[in-house]
């Protein structure tokens, strides 16, 4: 190995970058290394025509000096599909991972893919108020099946790095240094619950956030309020709660919170646990070091860190606590392979940095609690997160390592922003969700995220060995999303699945569905499964059947028509035998639907729900979307050295990493290298 030590606090990221820069210790391979930047969500049109107008230089001349192409992505072009694809080199037939979402055919119940069910919750006895395990259960294992390339080349005697990947929680084992990025939870256990202090009952019915209603007290009796307490919730308090038992709204360790109003300016002093910090109004906090206690005299103190922002501190008071993220200098559980390597980035960055897997808060501008700038704000500090431990990977890199950096920049802001303007159609209509006001001040901000990457992209061009191999990649591209499909709504209509008692909504997880009537039901975003007997819990469809059943089905969503326009709803729908190759082909969906631009499965019908319509504009924030036909949504490849041929797809990146050190695909692996050799 010869990677530069993090080892010991202290050590700043400029004094990384020199080390890094003037070190001549290090023996230099035969090979030169690899260095990939993994872009979510960058699409090959915005980019080309950015490259065009001279706004994006450092990529241009990227593409230029190599090559500059469209990339296959998965089907269905979901991220953690596309990433394990990349991942494994295997589509998901081989890893197993079809969708964010897949469900227990036995309770029909909608279920993260990201880990199996856990059978065995072991054995626990009852002391003193406490669960206490005595016989331990299943792990909690990532579900995605394959080898990891990084793995292969370490095997291989390639030092790795690979830092925020994608579906990489829970963290496999890998003798390799892997950071952990989409998909790890909060300390919470979800994918990120922020908390509302506001002394004002919120608008919107289903809040994604934790809202506390607070008032502003006077306890000094001066006539003046200037004191507000709450709490912030942290993880379960696994210890009171029964095995087995999901938390409720009380089932969760807390920490007290105490705001202190100044009097007469615009400040208030944040108490939360033993940490403080001081904010003017419109100000965000540096990060926070929280502790809960999860055994009595600090026996097992659990530690996240959080970042407070003060919306509104005078007349009304508004105040946002991020979610807290497992601490990355202290994880309460495995972030990176080894448990140490978080914490030895954490100090090299002298900080903490966001550890939730998708850090932009998404969920509070879909709400209203934050408005467009609101948002911008906190993206900005996680852009400041990325570019510090950017600075550490490149420090880090010699001649002859293999590193993967990923960045959220892109994908988040085009699922969020794109109602503003259409980066790819810019003489599209207004969206669905069009705000004027604000589109005014933001319409160009998603070609922003782009420039702000090629600047990325010019800064590692300068810091990397000359003969590196540069590659940025991105999973998918992008499309509008101005209508949503409730799939199990049309389904309803056509006589696919049958509600009880002559409902016309209803869930299909919550005993509303009559399963003796219903052949096929929807879960996930772009799955359709047959209710079939001896799979399904209350299965009707003989085995025998499903072929049939499967091309009628296809050809009624084929024809599937917008009223509003007579627009193609559906552009394809695939069996999982026509499409997928592997051990785990039997965990597909019956039909993988494809929409076609404009059109995606609606959150309610992901979820199992059926509404009372079938097809309705789409007015939420999250307004981009890649959701679809996977040729409808190509991603980009660049690289600095030539391409060979066309077409390719993510398992051929995979193949090529292999290649360029000279080490064989795995057999499953579908990909083909495209480089040549160095």
């Amino acid at each position: 190995m010869h990677r530069l030590t993090l080892a010991g606090a202290g050590l700043g990221v400029a004094a990384l970058v020199v080390l890094g820069a003037c070190s001549t210790e290090r023996t230099s391979p035969a090979r030169p290394g690899v260095f990939v930047l993994g872009v979510d969500g960058m699409d090959p049109v915005i980019l080309r025509r950015l490259m065009d107008e001279g706004k994006a230089p450092n990529l241009k001349a990227l593409g230029e000096a190599g090559s500059f192409q469209e990339l296959g992505t998965s089907n269905p072009p979901q991220s953690p599909v596309a990433w394990s694809n990349f991942v494994t080199g295997l589509d998901p037939g081989g890893h197993g991972i079809y969708d964010f979402l897949h469900r227990d055919p036995h309770t029909y119940m909608p279920i993260s893919s990201a880990t199996p069910p856990v059978s065995d919750l072991g054995t626990s006895v009852k002391v003193g108020g406490y669960y206490l395990p005595v016989i331990p259960g299943d792990d909690i294992l990532n579900n995605r099946s394959g080898t990891p390339w990084w793995d292969v080349l370490y095997d291989a005697g390639v030092d790795v790095e690979v830092y925020r990947i994608p579906g990489n929680y829970p963290v496999p084992e890998s003798k390799a240094k892997t950071l952990s990025g989409m998909g790890t939870v909060d300390m919470r256990g979800g994918y990120g619950v922020y908390t509302w202090y506001t002394d004002a009952p919120p608008q919107g019915p289903h809040l994604k956030g934790d809202v506390q209603l607070v008032t502003v007290e006077d306890f000094d009796l001066d006539g003046v309020g200037d004191t507000v307490k709450g709490s912030l919730k942290g993880p379960p308090d696994l210890f009171h709660l029964e095995p087995g038992k999901l938390p409720g709204e009380t089932d969760y360790l807390t920490v007290p919170l105490t705001v202190s109003l100044d009097p007469e300016a615009a400040v208030a002093l944040v108490k939360v646990g033993d940490a403080q910090a001081v904010l003017k109004e419109g100000e965000w906090s540096e990060w926070l070091t929280v502790s809960f206690d999860a055994l009595p005299m600090g026996a097992m103190p659990l530690d996240g860190t959080v970042r407070f922002y003060a919306k509104e501190l005078r007349p009304g008071f508004k105040l946002y606590a991020s979610p807290v993220n497992l601490s990355a200098g202290a994880p309460p559980q495995p972030i990176s392979t080894d448990d140490d390597w978080a914490t030895e980035l954490a100090d090299a960055l002298e900080s903490p940095f966001y550890t939730q897997g998708m850090p932009e808060e998404t969920n509070a501008l879909k709400d209203g609690t934050f408005d467009d700038d609101d948002y911008l704000r906190q993206v900005a500090l996680v852009q400041k997160d990325s570019r510090e431990l950017l600075d550490v990977a490149l420090a880090r890199f010699g001649r002859g390592d293999a590193t993967f950096f990923y960045l959220s920049d892109i994908d988040l802001q085009c699922h969020m922003l794109w109602r503003h303007g259409d980066p790819k159609h810019p003489d599209a209509p207004h969206h669905p969700a069009y705000e004027p006001a604000s589109a005014a001040q933001h319409a160009k901000d998603i070609e922003v995220f782009y420039m702000h990457v090629d600047g990325l992209v010019g800064r590692i061009r300068q810091q990397l060995p000359a003969d590196t191999l540069l590659m940025v990649m991105s999973d998918h591209g992008f499309q509008p999303y101005t209508r949503q499909v409730h799939l199990n709504t049309w389904l309803l209509n056509h006589g696919w699945l049958t509600l009880k008692d002559g409902k016309t909504t209803g869930m299909i997880a919550t005993g509303d569905v009559d399963w003796q009537k219903t052949k096929a039901y929807a879960l996930g975003f772009n799955g359709v499964y047959f209710n079939v007997q001896g799979r399904e819990g209350q299965g009707i469809v003989a085995p025998g059947e499903v072929a049939a059943l499967q091309k009628q089905l296809r050809d009624e969503l084929l024809a599937f028509t917008d009223p509003k326009d007579g627009a193609r709803v559906v552009l394809r729908v695939d069996t999982g035998a026509e499409i997928y190759h592997g051990e785990r082909l039997a965990d597909a969906p019956d039909l993988v639907v494809g929409y076609d631009r404009n059109y995606g499965h609606s959150d309610e019908s992901t979820l199992g729900e059926v509404r009372p319509v079938e097809l309705e504009d789409n007015t939420s924030r999250w307004s981009g979307n890649h959701l679809m036909a996977p040729e409808v949504v190509p991603g980009v490849v660049l690289t600095s050295r030539p391409i060979t041929g066309e077409g390719h797809d993510l398992t051929d990146v995979t193949a090529s990493l292999l290649s360029w050190y000279g080490v064989p695909k795995l057999p499953a692996m579908r990909g083909d290298p495209f480089l040549t050799s160095p």
